[in-house]
């Protein structure tokens, strides 16, 4: 017996999924975190010192943030104070002055040993950060 030719004989093609709507989905979602985590708080938590002289500056600098426990950051991304010297000379001909935010109960050796790094890698312009105190406060 010869098949049918209406088409009741053929067998159900399988689902398929369209491959080009997920892979948007994956490029937006990566651009999604890839934002998302450049605005994200600094990795180390400070308490600066309070200064009633504090001035601000605008020139282009770098920032290096030191914990009270000694953990360091360079621009918000946690470093190791072996890599902080290097770091800086890679970018000491793009940035005019080196910030210094140490939390108020950092121990003073480490805001020195920054120092020290610091003038390692050619840079000599070094501003310590404080918060100017809330008025009437």
């Amino acid at each position: 017996m010869a098949p049918r030719r209406n088409g009741s004989s053929r067998q159900p093609l399988p689902p398929v999924v369209p491959v080009a709507p997920l892979i948007d989905i994956v490029f937006l979602l990566l651009i999604f975190f890839m934002l998302v985590t450049k605005f994200l708080n600094p990795t180390i938590d400070l308490s600066l010192p309070e200064s009633t002289t504090a001035q601000v500056n605008d020139e282009k600098s770098v920032s290096v943030a030191i914990s009270e426990d000694g953990r360091l950051a360079l621009d918000d991304v946690q470093i190791e104070w072996t890599d902080l010297t290097g770091e800086l000379r890679n970018q000491a001909g793009e940035i005019s002055i080196v910030r210094v935010r140490a939390d108020e109960l950092t121990a003073h050796r480490y805001v020195i040993r920054a120092f020290d790094c610091i003038r390692a890698a050619g840079l000599t312009d070094i501003a310590l950060e404080a918060e100017r105190p809330e008025p009437g406060g």
